[in-house]
Parts: C-alpha cells; structure tokens; sequence
C-alpha cells in the first residue's frame, strides 16, 4: 500500500482520508494543507490496484479494502484521536470499517461520509433521457469490462497516457514517494478483470449494516450533492435515514466531484469535532 504522511508525528488529531473507485489519494490535495495549518496530521493512501499501491492476491471486496484501511490506521496512526473522511468507495469502506473493527469507534470523533450510498452501485438511471443514456452506456461499459477484460484491456494499451483509462504496466518505482499520482491517474497500472472486481463488489445488493455508524451518533456528517449523477443523493438520503442522529447535508448544485468542488465543507466537517491545538478552531475555512 502506498501511503502519503503530512503534519507533525504528535498532532492532537489524525485526518485518514479515504478515496473512491479509478482516483488516487491526490483526490485530497486541497485539503491536506488546510488540514495540517489546522495543526492535523494527515494520512491518506492509494486504494490496492490503484495509483501506486499494488494489486496484492486477496479478493476485491469490501471486507478486504475495509481491511486495508484497518492496515493503515494501525500502521501509521496506531493511538490517539482519529477523523475520517471517505467520498464514494471509500466511504462505503468505512461503514464497513465500523463494522468490522468497533473497537476503533471510540478513538473516532468525527466521521464524513461522501457521496455515499445505503446500498450498492448502480447503473440504473433516474428519471429523464440524458440519464438514461449514461446508464446503458455503464451497463454496456460494465458488461463489457466483465466478460472481455483482455479485449479491454488490448484497447486501453493504445489509449494515450492522458486518458485516465489508459492502462500502463510500468510497475511502482522502488525509491521512496511523497506525493500521489494525479487523481484521475487511478487505474492505469489496474488491470480491466480487477476494474470489474471493483465494480462487483460495490455492486452486492443489500443494505450494509449500520450499527457501528450509529454509535457515532452526531459525529457522523453525510454530505451529497444534488446533482450527482453517479450516486444520486436520494442513495445518501436513504442511508441518513437509518441513522436518525447523523447530519446530512445536500450540496445545491454539487456533482460527484463534490471534494474537489467544495473542499472547505470536507476542512469544516473533519474539524467539527476535532480536538485542534492552540487556537487553530478560530481560523477561517478554505473556499473553493
């Protein structure tokens, strides 16, 4: 696992970031300095298969991306504090992280599910013809990606190294990162059959549990945006409403890419509840 460290060793609060499907950690660039001005550190890291982090042999599944986190948090953030974000993937791995490890729910003050869903991925649309269209288009996508991954993967191989589905064996240089790859550089060492795992296993169907999310109680906060296409917010909704204490916020006019789009509300809602030293709680959030 490739994993990126900011901030002084003894920060009263540790941010883990957690991103979603085809990105890297360089999702959380705009947030990571804000973060650690606010006298955080910051640990955040490539998902398995992605950017920098290898593919390993486990199957693809929630359980097991929830226990890489498990991984990274007591590797590098073993004791003290801990806020965590995840948008899309990653926040369904962190409901599933609160499931599979309670005994790091009390080290949690606050926790910021974005874009998340109440149940699994899916291509069905909503209502209206644009919409339509994007959903056959991912079912075709999905369908393909599943049953002729060599075929794809013969066809991403051509692509330029500027499309973020280009695919790139190159391997992992063997000297010490800092930094992330680019955000939409995800996928391109990921072969297409581990693409199609991905999907599958945000694809299960059923409601995952939510025991360990309500026992966070108001230091859970869902964001959404109301112009998300990929999971629309009516999905964030029907998971805020197993967790009647939990904060949801609907973002007017935020996309998928509400992160990046917004980033002072991510700043704002790791900081809520956050122990801060000094005076750092007084100062003004980053706007977009």
């Amino acid at each position: 696992m490739a994993a990126y460290v900011h901030g002084p060793a003894d920060a009263p609060t540790t941010a883990v970031l957690v991103h979603g499907l085809s990105v890297t950690a360089d999702l959380w660039r705009l947030h990571t300095p804000h973060l650690t001005d606010l006298g955080m550190r910051v640990v955040r890291y490539d998902q398995r298969a992605h950017g920098r982090s290898t593919r390993g042999a486990a199957p693809i599944t929630l359980q097991q991306l929830a226990t890489d986190l498990a991984h990274v948090i007591e590797e590098l953030a073993p004791h003290g504090p801990l806020v965590l974000a995840g948008h899309s993937m990653g926040g369904m791995i962190l409901q599933t992280l609160t499931t599979l490890r309670p005994d790091l729910l009390p080290r949690v003050h606050g926790l910021l599910l974005i874009s998340t869903p109440d149940g699994p991925v899916t291509t069905r649309s909503q209502a209206g013809l644009r919409n339509r269209v994007v959903g056959l288009g991912r079912d075709l996508l999905a369908a393909t990606c599943t049953h002729a991954p060599t075929a794809v993967d013969a066809v991403r191989r051509r692509l330029p190294r500027s499309s973020p589905w280009a695919l790139h064996r190159t391997g992992t240089p063997s000297e010490t990162i800092r930094l992330p790859s680019a955000c939409r550089r995800g996928l391109h060492h990921a072969a297409t059959r581990d693409i199609a795992a991905f999907w599958h296993a945000l694809a299960v169907i059923g409601s995952r549990p939510v025991n360990g999310l309500r026992s966070l109680g108001p230091r859970l906060t869902l964001l959404a945006g109301t112009e998300d296409t990929h999971v629309p917010p009516e999905h964030t909704r029907a998971l805020a409403a197993r967790i009647p204490e939990a904060r949801l916020a609907l973002v007017k006019d935020a996309t998928h890419a509400l992160p990046v789009r917004h980033p002072h509300l991510i700043v704002e809602g790791l900081t809520r509840y956050a122990p801060l030293s000094g005076d750092h709680r007084s100062r003004p959030s980053p706007q977009p």
